[in-house]
């Protein structure tokens, strides 16, 4: 099984207290067939230059750029004209049904889609309805 990390998977390996079950299904998988996309790097990077100037912000900052970038080299998943494709139709059949849903949530699901990968996440409501394949880690063991 292929997996994209969501940002909550990631950014629980980086909190003070991660969740035990997180970190075991994390560390079990084949790092090989993990993978995350460019939203989570922006969405982790926004985070930091949000927190206050301090140590932890600092530290956080390193493992960014330092070893989550290089952990991951070669399966940071970007957007392109495919995976647009993917969104417009996903986004054209949510709008049919009358709903909507956040740009980056969208497209996370059209690259998981087009890449035809499980989401890893615990967010399993804002996804549900995409037609991806979900699992939640905080569910597992």
């Amino acid at each position: 099984m292929r997996y994209l990390l969501d940002t909550n998977v990631v950014s629980e390996l980086i909190t003070r207290r991660p969740d035990e079950r997180v970190v075991r299904w994390v560390d079990g998988l084949d790092p090989g067939g993990t993978y995350l996309s460019v939203i989570t790097v922006g969405e982790i990077s926004k985070g930091v230059e949000k927190l206050p100037d301090s140590r932890r912000r600092d530290t956080i900052n390193e493992w960014l750029t330092g070893d989550l970038l290089l952990k991951f080299e070669g399966r940071i998943l970007t957007i392109d004209v495919a995976v647009m494709l993917t969104w417009g139709a996903l986004a054209a059949e949510a709008e049919s049904r009358g709903r909507t849903m956040p740009a980056m949530d969208s497209l996370i699901s059209a690259l998981a889609l087009h890449h035809d990968l499980v989401l890893a996440t615990r967010n399993e409501d804002d996804f549900r309805h995409t037609g991806v394949r979900i699992l939640n880690p905080w569910n597992q063991g």
